[in-house]
């Protein structure tokens, strides 16, 4: 009987070894290679850019949508593009800007509509894997909101550790890679490369969250502390998928304006036809990427952005 209890016992502290082993290795081959990396450079950017500076904040709408250099060309102003993979959650990204943001910064919010529905903008799977994997040291940083949306995933997270496939034969992705990145944070190595078929987003199932709003205005008034400007435009978006969308899309710009945020242009100006699409109804092809660029500049040039950054920089918000 005390044979049977030791190996009992043996046999179930098995899986807590496990688990600790899953949580607390170091990040596989396979991850190290991916875009979550990037952060580490887009963070570095973050400290080290100089003044003027406009820095967008969003998910890969923003990595797969900006022609950052053409931006810095006709607003002469310092571009840092941080968007990386919307499910790290809108909440995280203005979390993890914030500290590095100086006077008369420009920041730019261009969020995925999902990020104003359910709990999306606390963050999923790449959330997890950013704290865990690439910034261990922050998740001290993480709100309760957004370990319950994450906890799920760890089961997922610990398994794939001791996946063979995540060590062996492992390449680098040429379009999601830690290195599909340019100098101002862009996503460019699949401007020459064909367009790919997708399924269209559907309709949002989940309520809008009015929290994310309120989360928002703290960003708004935390920016203004800093002497920083903020202003919210809108994702470039497949045409198909924003008419299967547009109700709840008119719900986020109605409920933006309602709390009197600065707007770039409305959801229909960065509608975008089919055609400019890459591989997601959020990713468009090098043909789309200049062309919502170029609507972004329009409307940063209407929005006096030249004069707010000179304006900061002396002192005056």
């Amino acid at each position: 009987m005390k044979t049977f209890l030791l190996k009992l016992m043996l046999f179930f502290s098995i899986f807590p070894l496990i688990i600790a082993l899953g949580l607390f290795m170091p990040a596989t081959p396979r991850v190290s290679k991916s875009l979550l990396f990037s952060k580490i450079h887009k963070d570095t950017l973050l400290k080290n850019t100089p003044t003027p500076r406009i820095i967008f904040i969003g998910g890969s709408n923003l990595s797969f949508g900006l022609n950052s250099k053409a931006i810095k060309d006709s607003l002469e102003i310092n571009p840092i593009n941080t968007g990386i993979h919307a499910s790290i959650g809108l909440i995280y990204m203005m979390d993890n800007t914030l500290p590095y943001v100086q006077s008369g910064d420009i920041v730019v919010i261009a969020a995925e509509y999902e990020q104003f529905y359910g709990t999306f903008a606390y963050g999923g799977h790449e959330l997890l894997r950013i704290i865990f994997d690439v910034a261990p040291s922050e998740w001290n940083r993480l709100r309760r909101e957004q370990w319950i949306n994450i906890i799920p995933e760890i089961p997922k997270y610990i398994f794939s550790k001791f996946k063979v496939t995540e060590y062996v034969n492992v390449k680098e992705s040429d379009i999601y890679g830690v290195n599909s990145f340019n100098e101002y944070g862009d996503v460019y190595k699949h401007w020459n490369l064909e367009k790919e078929k997708f399924a269209p987003a559907n309709a949002h199932k989940e309520q809008l969250n009015h929290a994310v709003v309120n989360e928002l205005k703290k960003f708004r008034e935390n920016l203004q502390k800093k002497g920083a400007f903020l202003f919210i435009t809108y994702p470039g978006f497949q045409s198909t998928s924003f008419e299967n969308q547009r109700k709840d899309i008119i719900n986020v710009e109605e409920e933006l304006k309602k709390n009197k945020f600065c707007l770039l242009g409305t959801p229909e100006r960065y509608k975008m036809p089919d055609a400019l699409m890459f591989n997601t109804a959020y990713h468009l092809s090098k043909e789309g990427v200049d062309y919502r660029t170029l609507l972004l500049i329009e409307d940063l040039n209407k929005a006096g952005v030249c004069k707010k950054s000179k304006v900061g920089q002396a002192g005056r918000p």
